[in-house]
């Protein structure tokens, strides 16, 4: 199971591709437009995290100029828990429109 927002944003970067840590904090920021920035420790922690819950897992790099870079890719198992972070979260989303729209009074 993912751990948090970190865990949670750095499974939505490799479900893009497989990336390496700064390809993927890269990714993050990109589409959170600069909101979340993952710092190195937070990343390489979410990335242990989640590779030894087997919800992501190393891979080749396909960059043949750097080729020391450690990659990493969703397993199905993390595509799956992906999938039901995203089910959760709109839940989560539909529940707060609901008691935020009781809350803030209608125009008329």
């Amino acid at each position: 199971m993912w751990s948090g927002p970190a865990s949670l944003y750095v499974l939505l970067a490799l479900a893009d591709r497989p990336s390496h840590g700064l390809g993927v904090a890269e990714n993050v920021a990109e589409f959170t437009h600069g909101s979340v920035l993952l710092g190195p420790g937070t990343l390489y922690r979410c990335l242990k995290e989640l590779t030894s819950g087997g919800l992501v897992e190393r891979v080749p790099s396909p960059d043949s100029d750097h080729p020391h870079r450690k990659y990493y890719g969703l397993t199905t198992r993390g595509t799956g828990e992906l999938s039901n972070a995203v089910q959760e979260l709109n839940r989560v989303t539909a529940t707060a429109q609901s008691r935020l729209g009781r809350l803030i009074p209608k125009e008329a």
